[in-house]
């Protein structure tokens, strides 16, 4: 089975970011791949799910800074951030790369090397550098469903599953989805001695204070016969502090949050916690998962260029659009 490992090291715009997630599992089971793990991070961004209203979950300030600052009908792509990107991820797919997961020496501080800056050079919210920093965020919106997340470069890390139901038909079933890619989760988790646990629908949860607290949200959706399931690990409790200045208290939670505001409810995982062998783990354990020995046995170039070919049509199209991303 043909399976892909994909670690990002260049600096995209949210909006392009979602773009590449959904552009993936179009091309994921056509191009004969059977699964796939992406570790990546987004710029400073709140991610709005795909039914939600940005006036139900964003504060009122921010949401009003952001429409001023955008007054366009969309965002233009930024082309140097698209051909970046897409010779990036060719090189990422090739099981000798250097910036393989799988290496574990002279590459591990690039990976944990911070985004910051860079961003704005690079077209952080898609030629509209200079109006989203690192002290204001974009606003975007995903193709998988759930609540409002916020995105920091430094302070989350995301992952996404891509997996064709023809290699697990027993995916189709929502609910025993979520239980396989979360369990792969807690099992790469539980490596760096961590205990978390299934919690809502999508939450993962670890006890502290007597307490259960949130450390990821999950989300997914379905394309072409693949299930897409997506993540966040909430890496430092800034990020917490800059959820509480940007978004209300959601319309809907789960029992567990018992109406707690966000900085009682949501936690950081601890400063020892280490993003590269977080990645290196959940992709032995995806692996296990499937009867491989390790992931990223194979590259296609013609997958790739499937892949960014779609991507920036996306982009174009849809992500970049306001009138997608502020839709009601």
């Amino acid at each position: 089975m043909r399976t892909f490992v994909c670690l990002q090291n260049s600096n995209r715009s949210a909006a392009y970011n979602l773009a590449i997630e959904e552009a993936i599992g179009l091309h994921l089971v056509s191009s004969g791949y059977g699964a796939g793990l992406r570790i990546w991070r987004n710029p400073f961004s709140i991610v709005l799910g795909l039914s939600e209203k940005a006036e139900d979950t964003v504060l009122p300030e921010v949401l009003q800074k952001f429409q001023v600052q955008t007054q366009n009908p969309f965002l233009k792509r930024n082309d140097y951030a698209t051909q970046k990107s897409a010779k990036e991820f060719s090189e990422t797919l090739s099981e000798q790369n250097r910036n393989s997961i799988e290496n574990d020496s002279k590459n591990d501080q690039k990976f944990l090397t911070k985004e910051s800056d860079s961003f704005l050079k690079n077209g952080s919210i898609l030629g509209y550098g200079k109006r989203f920093d690192k002290e204001f965020p974009a606003i975007v919106r995903r193709a998988s469903g759930g609540g409002t997340v916020v995105h920091h470069p430094e302070e989350n890390l995301n992952f996404t599953f891509f997996v064709s139901l023809d290699v697990k038909p027993e995916l189709y079933k929502v609910k025993e989805s979520y239980g396989y890619f979360l369990n792969l989760v807690i099992t790469a988790l539980k490596r760096q001695t961590l205990s978390a646990s299934c919690r809502g629908k999508s939450d993962l949860a670890v006890w502290e204070r007597g307490l259960e607290k949130k450390i990821s949200g999950n989300a997914q959706f379905r394309k072409k016969n693949a299930v897409v399931h997506h993540g966040t690990l909430i890496l430092k409790p800034s990020l917490i502090e800059r959820v509480s200045g940007l978004l209300k208290h959601p319309p809907e939670e789960p029992e567990y949050r018992k109406n707690r505001k966000h900085s009682d409810f949501v936690t950081s995982l601890p400063s020892d916690f280490s993003p590269l062998k977080f990645g290196r783990d959940l992709s032995h354990v995806f692996a296990e998962s499937l009867g491989l020995s390790k992931m990223g046995s194979e590259r296609d170039l013609r997958f790739t260029k499937a892949v960014f070919k779609e991507a920036k049509l996306l982009l174009e199209n849809k992500y970049s659009r306001m009138d997608f991303i502020l839709r009601n």
